[in-house]
């Protein structure tokens, strides 16, 4: 009796851990943005559509995974990798990650010459 009952409570909690992880995986794909903000409201001319934010968070997701790409290319330490990494999503505009960015393109400026 024991025994069923653990297996059976052990088996709720795996398809519940299950679905949510299901369920967090699918919200990451979408890109959703607010249909109406406040703003729109009291100054429409000034907002841009739902369409064009969303085309504007895509560009900006890209952006992100080039920029991870890079990141993960660079002969650093991994200390500093994920810092760089952190950086990407929570301080895009970190002076950390700038001064890294801004060497590769000089030294992909330099060997271009």
């Amino acid at each position: 009796m024991k025994k069923s009952l653990l297996k059976g409570i052990c088996l709720a909690l795996a398809c519940t851990a299950a679905s949510t992880t299901l369920q967090a995986q699918e919200k990451k794909q979408s890109h959703e943005v607010t249909k109406y903000t406040v703003m729109e409201r009291f100054e429409p001319q000034m907002i841009l559509s739902p369409e064009e934010r969303v085309d504007l968070k895509e560009e900006r997701m890209a952006e992100i995974q080039r920029t991870r790409e890079i990141v993960d290319t660079l002969d650093i330490s991994e200390r500093r990798r994920e810092r760089l990494l952190n950086d990407i999503l929570q301080k895009p505009y970190s002076a950390r990650l700038s001064k890294t960015m801004a060497k590769l393109e000089f030294e992909d400026d330099e060997s271009e010459q």
